[in-house]
């Protein structure tokens, strides 16, 4: 049995990860070439005997780096920083890079002691009895391991949310029901029960029988979980959607805007920007 089909979460990782890992690479092999031709540069410039010397240098560092990124994944699946997990598991991340650090400067060291003298000809000294030096490599993988976990979590990050949208999209259109998603939990909400609901900043606020639900998704992607489900809600202003079934009266306010009377009780504003789309239904 595919196992797969019980862990949607974690396939949409693995896919996030496929996708993430060719604009990683490329991004890596940049930031090789800059930094390599710049320390060439500096050395040249200053008149140093070996000034393809960074090429090796930073192909040693870089190399070791791609061969840790899979640490970094594991360690983002393992403590994933999730609403209601990131706090623990942050600390667990900040730990996690000491032990980067301590892989990265000792195989980037290794690579450069064993690949200097035959490239070379000449021994290859790094200083690591000099504490100073720890630091300053630390400090620097401190910043590496934040970019690639950084680029890998946003990546997951908006597969999920895909992932999110998609599952949504089907109860929609199958089971004319929205999954509202707010604080952590999911909502179940049968399409006709919605009444009304508006745009308030990054979220929306479904008005429904009997509940009012605030729910992390743009007006936009409600209106179309709306329209898949087969009901009659219709955007009435730029913020603002109303179930045409539950309109008892329109007010005219001036200058082509309305008002919806709803049987609630509730009022809502109607701007003329959409009439042509809800006046013809109300008509019908």
């Amino acid at each position: 049995m595919d196992r797969r089909r019980h862990h949607p979460e974690l396939e949409a990782d693995r896919r996030a990860d496929r996708k993430t890992w060719i604009y990683f690479g490329c991004f890596l092999f940049a930031s090789y070439l800059v930094e390599a031709l710049s320390d060439q540069y500096e050395l040249a410039r200053n008149g140093a005997a070996h000034p393809n010397l960074p090429w090796l240098s930073q192909a040693t560092s870089h190399g070791v780096i791609l061969a840790l990124t899979p640490f970094i994944t594991f360690m983002l699946s393992r403590f994933p920083l999730a609403a209601g997990q990131w706090r623990n598991n942050l600390a667990i991340h900040v730990a996690a890079t000491a032990g980067f650090s301590l892989v990265h400067i000792l195989a980037m060291v290794a690579l450069r002691k064993l690949l200097t003298p035959i490239i070379f000809g000449f021994p290859y000294e790094f200083g690591l009895r000099d504490a100073s030096v720890w630091l300053y490599e630390y400090r620097k993988d401190i910043l590496s391991y934040t970019l690639i976990a950084a680029i890998f979590w946003v990546s997951r990050l908006a597969e999920q949310r895909a992932l999110d949208t998609r599952a949504a999209q089907r109860d929609a259109t199958d089971l004319h029901r929205l999954t509202l998603k707010s604080g952590g939990r999911s909502y179940f909400v049968n399409a006709p029960d919605v009444i009304w609901a508006k745009a308030a900043g990054n979220y929306v606020e479904v008005i429904a029988t009997g509940k009012t639900y605030l729910a992390r998704l743009t007006l936009t992607e409600l209106s179309r979980l709306l329209d898949a489900a087969g009901g009659r809600h219709v955007r009435v202003h730029r913020s603002h959607i109303v179930n045409l079934d539950r309109v008892s009266e329109v007010l005219p306010t001036g200058e082509g805007d309305v008002t919806l009377r709803l049987d609630t009780g509730d009022e809502v504003p109607g701007s003329r920007r959409y009439r042509a789309q809800f006046e013809p239904e109300l008509a019908a």
